[in-house]
């Protein structure tokens, strides 16, 4: 065996091997429901079913809790919460399921219904058209489907890569360099575009006010002067935290502290 032909036996066993780690890991992300989780979403769907809204959602918020972090039992909660008159709490719990599947219709129907209940009304000034074109590009695609996807151009950027290595001509190898091209392509996009949203979701710290109104003051005390107030169903962003206190801001750059039991985080 000759040491070109080592290197590529090499190659490509570091390629079989990055291919299984990835395979193992999609199953890992694709955990089935624990029995008591599944329990927990049966009994809230049949007491939502006979109208017992708090039951509901106490077994809804077990399943929850249980592992059922789901897009669905976040939406069946904030359906929950809508019946018992818990706006703050349902809209809470519906943006919860959005950033999870932002392509659902029901969610997205329910969340513009209830927006127009909110009592504030807050002008919010359009992003820089880059960052529209940047967002609007990132969430084209649910955050699964484009893991998914990802796994599925490196697993196609190893074959390519191993039909490379062993091609015996010329042009079915320049064919496999050029499938890897396009693959690794591909995922760095893809991988940008899961970048993105990893780091717009960690930097991004927000709750809904639950309570009917709330008073935002200057600094973290009562002591401090009121600035203005806030109403249930209101998305606040966290920008810091003093004790029982939190510092928000609204979308029209308004700021100032709040009670932190005001606020579903």
């Amino acid at each position: 065996m000759t040491a070109r032909t080592s290197a590529r036996h090499a190659l490509a066993a570091l390629a079989a091997v990055s291919l299984l780690t990835l395979v193992v890991a999609g199953r890992l992300d694709a955990r089935p429901l624990g029995s008591s989780a599944a329990a927990a979403v049966a009994a809230g769907n049949a007491a939502y079913q006979r109208g017992d809204f708090a039951a509901a959602e106490r077994d809804y918020r077990r399943a929850f809790d249980g592992g059922a972090t789901g897009p669905t039992v976040s939406y069946n909660l904030g359906n929950a919460c809508f019946k018992q008159r818990k706006l703050g709490e349902a809209i809470f719990w519906w943006e919860k399921a959005r950033r999870v599947d932002p392509e659902d219709a029901d969610v997205r129907e329910n969340l513009e219904f209830a927006r127009q209940l909110v009592v504030d009304r807050i002008e919010v000034p359009p992003d820089p058209f880059p960052v529209r074109v940047l967002r609007s590009a990132s969430h084209l695609l649910p955050e699964r489907t484009e893991s998914w996807l990802l796994v599925s151009l490196l697993a196609a950027a190893n074959g390519c890569f191993a039909l490379w290595l062993f091609a015996e001509r010329r042009r079915p190898a320049a064919a496999a360099l050029f499938g890897l091209s396009i693959a690794v392509f591909a995922a760095m996009l893809i991988g940008a575009s899961l970048a993105w949203k990893v780091a717009e979701r960690s930097s991004l710290r927000e709750g809904v006010v639950i309570e009917q109104k709330v008073d935002i003051r200057s600094g973290p005390g009562d002591e401090n002067t009121v600035l203005f107030s806030v109403h249930e169903g209101t998305v606040v962003r966290v920008r810091g935290e003093a004790g029982r206190w939190l510092q928000v801001s609204l979308p029209n750059g308004w700021n100032g502290w709040l009670k932190a039991e005001a606020v579903k985080r």
